[in-house]
């Protein structure tokens, strides 16, 4: 009985799963590394980014999602990133921790194409102690202090982005991986995290001496997932100050506000609300912190991209 309630939650967690394989974030505005692989070490080298994302504020046990990456220039046209990624939702959790090497193949004059590609390990877990030992649930003993764990899983990224002056469109294939894994608690129980893919573009444009706008568009989808199409638009004064809106299907709508604070250090703030439901729940918030102490000691690199 003990296995088959393990079994049982284990089911729900591959659902659970399925809808947070891949974590939103709209942090690509201040930190284009979180967009594909391909981005190491051409855009704010040296930058520690940290992120945080609350999801469904109002909705107890709602995802939550932390971020810690860096990447910097590795040596001439290459690049290199590292980047942890720790999703929360509800009685589920998963973990990503992947590096990155990336390589700016020039073409032509002005054209550039820049390849990349992640290799690290994903890692999921049921805790069923928060579950079972809430005392607004029935308690089964067979299952009070004993957590589910996957074992660890390696995962791959590879992606491409081509670059021409002011535009940019990329490609992203995520989450990688080669045969099954199993949990410790149930070996005949088999998973694969659930490989993604991505499109996006933007282009800048340049309105005047102090004003430019970015408009940005991205595709997302993969198996068993429905495909999902996000449009946002930024506005930069004098690389200073920032400030976006995001549509993202089905009916959800956001705004950004973000600012260069000093030469080291930048932060940007994302608000979500669905246009279907009360204001007050599924609310997505999300603030990113870049920090830079190279910037302060005089030994920064510039990046490969300019």
């Amino acid at each position: 009985m003990k296995k088959l309630a393990i079994l049982s939650i284990l089911a729900m967690l591959a659902i659970t799963v399925q809808a947070q394989q891949s974590p939103l974030s709209e942090s690509y505005f201040l930190d284009k590394y979180t967009l594909a692989p391909s981005y190491a070490g051409n855009f704010n080298p040296k930058y520690i980014f940290l992120g945080y994302r609350s999801d469904w504020s109002g909705i107890n046990g709602g995802p939550m999602t932390f971020r810690l990456s860096f990447n910097d220039v590795l040596m001439q046209k290459a690049g290199w990133g590292a980047r942890i990624v720790f999703d929360k939702a509800g009685i589920f959790n998963q973990l990503n921790a992947l590096g990155s090497y990336s390589y700016n193949l020039d073409i032509a004059n002005d054209h550039h194409v820049l390849f990349g590609i992640s290799a690290g390990i994903y890692h999921n877990s049921v805790n069923l102690t928060d579950y079972y030992n809430d005392p607004n649930y029935n308690i089964d003993p067979a299952l009070v202090q004993e957590d589910v764990a996957s074992k660890v899983k390696f995962l791959s990224d590879v992606s491409l982005v081509y670059m021409f002056k002011d535009f940019e469109a990329g490609v992203l294939l995520s989450n990688v991986s080669f045969g099954d894994a199993t949990y410790t608690s149930a070996e005949d129980l088999k998973y694969n995290p659930i490989s993604v893919f991505q499109f996006h573009t933007s282009y800048m444009i340049k309105a005047s001496d102090n004003w430019d706008i970015i408009p940005f568009a991205l595709v997302r989808g993969g198996k068993n997932i429905p495909t999902q199409i996000e449009i946002a638009s930024q506005v930069v004064w004098r690389d200073m100050l920032m400030g976006s809106i995001v549509y993202r299907d089905p009916g959800t709508l956001g705004i950004g506000l973000g600012a260069n604070i000093d030469r080291g250090l930048k932060i940007y703030y994302n608000f979500n609300f669905a246009t279907n439901v009360s204001m007050g729940i599924y609310n997505n918030h999300e603030i990113t912190i870049g920090f830079n102490i190279f910037e302060y000691i005089n030994k920064t690199n510039a990046p490969m991209v300019e």
